[in-house]
C-alpha cells in the first residue's frame, strides 16, 4: 500500500492525523426563525480542472525531487536495484526501499497540495477523505475522529472495506458528491509504468484493484494517476 494514511494504521502516535474533516454547513437563527446558509454548490468547470491537475502535476514533482535529493544527493535518482532493496523501516519491519520512498513522497505531495489546492479552490476538494460503500445504506464519510477512536480502541476490522483516494474534487461542502478521484504514484524506478494496487486474498475486494473500486463507488468517475514526469494518465478505464 502506497498511502501516507495506510502507513500511518501501523503506529499509534498517527492516529490523529489521518485524513479530512468534512465540511457541514452551519445553521444560523435570527428573529426568532430558523434559516440555513450554505455555500451554493456547484461543480468546477474544465479550465478549473486543468489548473488543479496543474497543481497536482507540481507537487508529484516537488515531492519526488526534495526526497530523492534527501537520499541521493542533488539531481540523483534511485537504480532499480537499490529500489529493490530491503530495509528496515521505523517499525522495524522490513520492506523494500521503494516503499519507503513512496510513503514518504506521498507525505509531501499531500502536504503541497493541501497548501495550494486550498488557495484555489477552497471546499470544493478533500485530501485522504476514508469512504465506505455501505451495501446497505451507499456510500459514507468517516471522519478521522471516528478513525482515530476506531484505532485506539483496537477496532481495525471497521476500517475493512474504506476507500481512501489522495485528492478528491467535489461539489461545494459536498464530499460525497464526487467530480474527479486522483492517487498520487512514484514508481521506483520512475521509468515503471504507473499501476492501481490489487487487493489480496483477505480483503473484501479481493480480484480488483483501486481503480476499479474507486470507479465502482465514488460516483462513476474514472480515476487518475498522477507521476512526476510520466503526467496525469488513467491506466485503467472502464
Amino acid at each position: 500500500m502506497d498511502s501516507a494514511t495506510s502507513a500511518c494504521l501501523r503506529t499509534p502516535a498517527c492516529y490523529t492525523a489521518t485524513g479530512e474533516e468534512a465540511i457541514i454547513p452551519w445553521l444560523s437563527r435570527a428573529a426568532g426563525a430558523v434559516r440555513t446558509t450554505a455555500a451554493v454548490m456547484r461543480l468546477l468547470e474544465a479550465a478549473e480542472l486543468a489548473r488543479i491537475e496543474a497543481i497536482l502535476m507540481e507537487c508529484a514533482s516537488e515531492a519526488n525531487g526534495q526526497v530523492n535529493e534527501q537520499f541521493f544527493g542533488k539531481g540523483g535518482w534511485p537504480t532499480r536495484a537499490q529500489c529493490e532493496e530491503k530495509i528496515t523501516n521505523e517499525w522495524e519491519q522490513q520492506e523494500k526501499r521503494s516503499e519507503r520512498l513512496g510513503r514518504l513522497k506521498h507525505e509531501v505531495a499531500l502536504k503541497c497540495a493541501r497548501e495550494k489546492l486550498k488557495e484555489v479552490i477552497p471546499g470544493n476538494f478533500s485530501i485522504e477523505p476514508r469512504y465506505f460503500p455501505d451495501p446497505r445504506k451507499g456510500l459514507r464519510l468517516i471522519t478521522p475522529a471516528q478513525v482515530a477512536e476506531w484505532l485506539q480502541d483496537g477496532l481495525f476490522h471497521l476500517l475493512l472495506g474504506t476507500l481512501v483516494p489522495d485528492v478528491v474534487i467535489h461539489a461545494t461542502n459536498e464530499p460525497l458528491k464526487v467530480q474527479a478521484v486522483y492517487d498520487f504514484k512514484f514508481p521506483c524506478p520512475l521509468s515503471n509504468p504507473p499501476q492501481w494496487n490489487s487487493y489480496d486474498r483477505r480483503h473484501p475486494y479481493y480480484g480488483k484493484h483501486q481503480g476499479q473500486m474507486y470507479h465502482q463507488s465514488l460516483g462513476g468517475t474514472t480515476p487518475s494517476v498522477v507521476v512526476p514526469q510520466q503526467g496525469i494518465t488513467q491506466p485503467w478505464t472502464p
